[in-house]
């Protein structure tokens, strides 16, 4: 009997910790949450979503891209001036300043990834079976 009224107190402990932690407001990476704001030493990082913008630029391989980053994590595609694309399969995600890209063609898969620092452009690192290109994009 002892023991469970040990173990019922170290729960009802750790539970009220728990709470107590979720008030001091400890910022999500990626939504530009922070607490500081006064003086007194500490930084925090901003990152801006990508989201509802929309890129443009030319692959080491000669090749034109415009990649929209729709809000629901979807791209709107346009490859080579031809026709747009607006597919279910075509996904960007986004952790931090990380960002990466999934495109499928109708000949296979690209996968990209690049950096968001939150300037007006970035490079992307592309690969396919067979091959690798680099696109550097400006937000239009």
């Amino acid at each position: 009997m002892n023991a469970r009224r040990t173990l019922a107190t170290a729960s009802a402990a750790l539970l009220l910790l728990a709470s107590l932690t979720a008030c001091f407001g400890i910022p999500t990476p990626g939504t530009g949450g922070g607490t500081g704001g006064g003086t007194g030493g500490g930084t925090t990082t901003t990152t801006t979503s990508i989201s509802g913008t929309t890129w443009t630029g030319t692959d080491s391989d000669g090749d034109t891209w415009s990649l929209e980053f729709q809000p629901d994590h979807t791209i709107g595609l346009q490859y080579d001036a031809g026709a747009k694309f607006d597919d279910t399969t075509d996904v960007w995600a986004q952790s931090g300043t990380g960002v990466t890209v999934h495109v499928e063609f109708t000949d296979g898969n690209i996968d990209m990834t690049g950096v968001y620092d939150g300037s007006s452009a970035m490079t992307m690192s592309g690969s396919f079976t067979g091959g690798s290109f680099t696109l550097p994009l400006v937000k239009s």
